[in-house]
């Protein structure tokens, strides 16, 4: 029987904002102080493109993504080589999953300054979820990928100490997959401070074929961080698959199921499950669950047939 059962990466991706201090209005904490603020300075400076970056920010900050943009555009059109403010500007648009305008506003970000660490991180982030993209679609992406590897090796030269850009060059290896340089990218970053139960579960993944144990304490570390992270108990339970610890890998599907993980894949593995403990009606059950929430997911149909032609003693 074939073996379907899913691993699914922590989705950690970092892009960074830039604010540069207004000289008589400083940044707080506070998005909606700041605004006030940046207004008021805006009253008597209407052509500071500072100010309106740093406004800018303030609005992203509140998810006001449209006020963001024209300050932003604003800065911009007042200083046309105003890096920064092409980068903030290329974060929302991300977020927007508008990609092609964050990927044209991060180049010009590096264009108009070439030492910029945050945009060729963030440019290097936004590439490498294209070639994610298109690698699932079956097309050759590895000239892509070379690209966002080198905007985030960029991004790291210009700043050693760059956790981020560490963390995102690692989930760019484990995409293409060259699990043990993802591995040693996401260690350096835990080690300058990210402490997050996504990368925890990207380099258990990472882990998964190399030392199943390390991959179990990485789990168990994202659980402690936040235990109701569905993803981890899946991905943990995927490791015990492989183990042949079919009930500890029920138990911790199950409770992927119960907090509302990937539900699709994690049927699926229940079913895998039960499948190898010879209870085919149940490891069926769970396959027709799979396919309640996507009809055509192909490892459910191809698990599915297999159970039926073991329950009829054809296998």
């Amino acid at each position: 029987m074939k073996k379907f059962s899913r691993i699914i990466a922590g989705g950690f991706l970092a892009m960074s904002l830039l604010m540069t201090p207004a000289t008589a209005a400083p940044m707080n904490f506070d998005a909606d102080s700041a605004i006030v603020q940046y207004t008021q300075k805006l009253q008597k400076e209407p052509n500071n493109a500072v100010v309106y970056n740093n406004r800018g920010y303030a609005y992203k900050l509140k998810k006001e993504f449209d006020k963001a943009i024209a300050d932003f555009t604003r800065a911009i059109e007042l200083d046309p080589n105003y890096s920064d403010a092409y980068n903030n500007r290329g974060t929302i648009f991300e977020s927007l999953d508008r990609f092609d305008d964050a990927y044209n506003d991060y180049t010009r970000a590096v264009e108009t300054n070439p030492n910029n660490a945050v945009a060729y991180n963030n440019r290097g982030l936004i590439t490498g979820k294209m070639a994610d993209y298109k690698q699932k679609s079956g097309q050759d992406t590895s000239a892509i990928y070379d690209r966002s590897i080198s905007d985030l090796s960029r991004a790291i030269e210009l700043n050693p100490n760059y956790a981020e850009a560490y963390q995102n060059r690692g989930a760019v290896y484990s995409w293409m997959p060259k699990n043990e340089l993802a591995i040693k990218d996401l260690t350096r970053a835990i080690e300058l401070g990210i402490n997050t139960p996504q990368i925890f579960v990207t380099r258990g993944a990472c882990y998964r074929g190399i030392n199943k144990n390390r991959a179990l304490e990485d789990f168990n570390q994202a659980l402690t961080l936040d235990p109701k992270y569905g993803t981890a108990y899946n991905n943990r339970g995927t490791v015990y698959f492989d183990m042949k610890d079919y009930k500890k890998a029920i138990a911790d599907f199950e409770k992927a199921v119960e907090i509302g993980s990937d539900l699709t894949a994690t049927f699926n593995n229940l079913g895998l499950c039960y499948y190898q403990l010879g209870d085919y009606d149940a490891a069926i059950d769970c396959y027709n669950r799979a396919l309640s929430v996507n009809q055509n997911y192909q490892p459910a149909i191809q698990n599915m047939q297999v159970a039926y032609e073991a329950k009829a003693g054809r296998r």
